[in-house]
């Protein structure tokens, strides 16, 4: 006889139930903003109750200016290679071209949230 197979049991399980009685226009509201943050109303609950706020999902422009941003930081070090081998004026400037992108990008992201 061999062994039954399956899904791994889960190293934390919830297995606590809360439920409480909502209005309807309670509900709809609960329902918009867990739609807005991007994930469950279980989920949207559970971190109001716990952490009083609900961090929402990046959006698609917030996970593209990231990736932009990573970018940039690899650009970054090249600056660095260059300044070690060319010297730290050359490198300044080729840095003054980038700045304000690298500025624009973090304002972006911290006024997203």
């Amino acid at each position: 006889m061999s062994k039954i197979t399956g899904r791994p049991k889960k190293a934390v399980t919830r297995d606590k139930n809360i439920g409480f009685f909502v209005t309807n226009d309670e509900y709809f509201i609960i329902q918009q903003k867990a739609a807005m943050a991007g994930v469950t109303i279980s989920e949207y609950m559970r971190q109001a109750a716990i952490y009083g706020a609900v961090k929402t999902r990046w959006t698609p422009e917030e996970r593209e200016i990231f990736k932009k941003m990573v970018g940039m930081s690899n650009d970054i070090n090249q600056l660095v290679v260059i300044a070690r081998q060319q010297g730290v004026l050359s490198a300044m400037l080729y840095f003054e071209r980038n700045r304000q992108q690298i500025d624009d990008m973090i304002k972006r992201m911290s006024d997203a949230k």
